[in-house]
């Protein structure tokens, strides 16, 4: 689709967002990305919406500030090249569409705000507490996954590392694998943050613990 259309779509999008209140935005990948979630935001405002702009760096971390903040939508914006892809998430992390405002338009618009410093807030608020050294590890996702791995107490690496655990997570970081011990495990969670606090909470995450034997997928 040529930009000006997409950036009509999004500007539509926007109104109709605007008419559930306040409504979470965020991009990455691009000059692009960033001018369609400015037009929904104007879409979003105009139609009296509070927008709030994050800076979280994929779909997930927004997913999480609707959840935390109890807003009722979350759209996340994301361009490759010249490819953009979205996803729109309710504030329980379920993809919706949302309905055309029904009635008269607001009597004033709505305001602009960011929330800035978002995969930190949320990369502390899934790993909790430190938990001391747990050694080395290589990170594969978005930079929230590393802020987390820190924080639980791992020494983070971009690159696999000779005996250390490579957790990784696609670039909107809802899912997380592990790759330990010649074993792959997929935990469980919310998002791929939630999947790690569960993670290093296991037995299954102390070597002494850990089944033997060859290949596993946890599910």
């Amino acid at each position: 689709m040529e930009r000006t259309q997409l950036g009509r779509k999004f500007y539509e999008l926007g109104l109709r967002l605007g008419g559930l209140g306040p409504v979470l935005i965020g991009c990455g990948g691009g000059s692009l990305a960033r001018a369609l979630a400015r037009a929904a935001g104007c879409g979003a405002a105009l139609a009296g919406g509070e927008v709030r702009f994050h800076d979280g760096s994929c779909a997930a971390c927004g997913a999480w500030l609707a959840e935390f903040y109890g807003l009722p939508a979350s759209l996340f914006i994301r361009q490759e090249g010249a490819d953009v892809a979205w996803s729109l998430l309710n504030e329980k992390g379920d993809a919706f569409t949302p309905a055309e405002t029904e009635g008269p338009a607001s009597a004033c618009t709505g305001e602009w705000d960011l929330l800035a410093g978002a995969d930190a807030a949320w990369a502390a608020h899934r790993a909790g507490d430190y938990r001391g050294e747990q050694g080395p590890a290589c990170a594969q996702g978005p930079a929230a996954l590393t802020l987390a791995l820190e924080r639980v107490g791992y020494e983070v690496s971009p690159r696999p590392v000779s005996g250390a655990p490579l957790f990784a997570c696609g670039r909107e970081g809802f899912d997380l694998r592990v790759e330990e011990g010649g074993m792959v495990f997929r935990p469980q969670g919310r998002d791929a943050l939630a999947a790690l606090a569960a993670y290093v909470q296991r037995p299954q995450a102390v070597p002494a613990f850990r089944p033997s034997g060859g290949a596993k997928t946890e599910s």
